[in-house]
């Protein structure tokens, strides 16, 4: 590509992150119903503040670095001085805009170099801290004192000791680093569904809170569901649908985690997965034209997953699966795998499902891992269901058992095609 190209395709990227992150703030000063004169920048400035950036980087390339020293302390002179006047005549203190200002500048001096992919990244991931204030401010008033403590503890947990946790293999199978690491990441996957549960409102769709519910923990949405079938029971229809939906976005959530730990395994468990994900959204859908006539249910109540109890107990038993799959795939044959795969599934999916996926081409076949985590996902399925009949209202283990059987039908099937081929 000539040079004259590559400038100019660079200028019109600074542009267009200019443009994106002005398009905000010019939507956020029409909400607050703000005049233009009384505001330090809108679209338009945002946009030539970008390609300032762009082009003082661009012309060090003729004048030195200084060029762009220079032009960037001139511009924060600007800045500031519109900042002590907007602040005096509005008597708002606020700096969101200026420091926005600042950051453009630098995304579009990004644009011109190697790092442009950094730039655009880190302008999109701008422009949403930007747009999702209110929510991020209710997200922040539903946050308990008790969660947000618990996550602080695991977040020193997780990233402070981490690092220093030692990386080499004890007894063939236990490794705390490799193994707290896959636990902070099962938790944070969780915790990012957390999240966007609690920036939703209080009624929300059933199908998004399932799907949710799904990622943070299909078992703790069951268990919660069955128990408000019993006091809701004008919403069983409705509860028995995003516990469908729930269990059914887990095995895509499974799909990720294997990705995770051994992208070599994806090839071999996205078939089974993605087969039992469409039989439970098949289930799902015989409940949806029921559960429309309903009221929308509220949340239900999941806590955080970003906790440090159940991410301990959680380490604990991953490291107590691997060891069990290790011996038994040693002493007692791959019988003995899908047996301890089997009972791992009745308390926790993830944890024999990340355990053999980190063990496939290592210490068990991928086939074997394979199957090992359908059988944990197969008997993790019938347990909530069991949970359902146990503990929710008889519609509602009905109809769960009833939407659960096709995933559990599909499972069955691909494991009998799979040991007779």
């Amino acid at each position: 590509m000539p040079e004259n190209l590559k400038l100019l395709e660079s200028l019109l990227i600074a542009l267009a992150l200019g443009v994106l992150i002005g398009a905000e703030r010019g939507i956020a000063r029409v909400r607050q119903r703000v005049e233009e004169k009384t505001t330090f920048a809108g679209i338009r400035t945002f946009t030539l503040i970008a390609l300032l950036g762009a082009l003082s980087l661009h012309f060090t390339n003729y004048f030195g670095r200084v060029f762009f020293v220079v032009s960037f302390f001139g511009f924060v002179l600007l800045v500031t001085a519109a900042y002590i006047i907007t602040s005096k005549k509005e008597k708002d203190v606020g700096t969101t805009t200026e420091i926005t200002a600042i950051l453009t500048f630098f995304y579009g001096a990004l644009c011109m170099t190697e790092y442009r992919l950094v730039a655009i990244v880190l302008a999109i991931f701008t422009t949403v801290i930007l747009y999702t204030k209110k929510p991020a401010y209710a997200f922040l008033g539903r946050v308990t004192d008790e969660e947000f403590y618990a996550t602080l503890k695991f977040a020193i947990i997780a990233f402070v000791v981490l690092p220093f946790l030692p990386k080499d293999d004890y007894l063939g199978f236990f490794n705390p680093y490799r193994i707290w690491l896959i636990v902070v990441i099962i938790s944070g996957i969780e915790f990012v569904g957390y999240v966007i549960m609690k920036l939703m409102p209080p009624r929300k769709g059933i199908a998004i809170m399932g799907f949710l519910g799904g990622i943070i923990s299909s078992t703790a949405l069951v268990l919660n569901a069955s128990r408000e079938s019993k006091r809701e029971k004008m919403l069983t229809n409705s509860l028995a649908f995003s516990s469908a939906i729930a269990s059914s976005t887990v095995f895509l959530k499974l799909i990720l985690e294997v990705y995770i730990v051994n992208k070599a395994m994806l090839d071999k468990v996205a078939l089974p997965m993605i087969i039992m994900f469409i039989l439970g959204m098949i289930g799902a859908l015989f409940l949806w034209k029921r559960s429309k006539a309903e009221e929308e249910i509220k949340t239900i109540d999941l806590k955080s997953p970003f906790t440090l109890n159940p991410a301990l107990k959680f380490a604990v038993f991953f490291a107590l699966i691997i060891f069990l799959v290790t011996f038994a795939n040693k002493y007692l044959g791959v019988s003995g795998v899908y047996v301890t795969s089997a009972i791992g599934g009745l308390a926790n999916l993830d944890v024999p499902t990340v355990s053999l996926a980190s063990l496939a081409y290592r210490d068990i076949t991928a086939e074997v891992a394979t199957l090992g985590i359908v059988i944990a996902a197969c008997v993790n399925t019938v347990s909530k269901a069991g949970i359902a009949f146990l503990l929710g209202s008889k519609d509602f283990s009905k109809l769960v058992i009833l939407s659960f059987s096709f995933p559990i039908i599909g499972a069955i099937l691909y494991m009998v095609v799979f040991m007779y081929s």
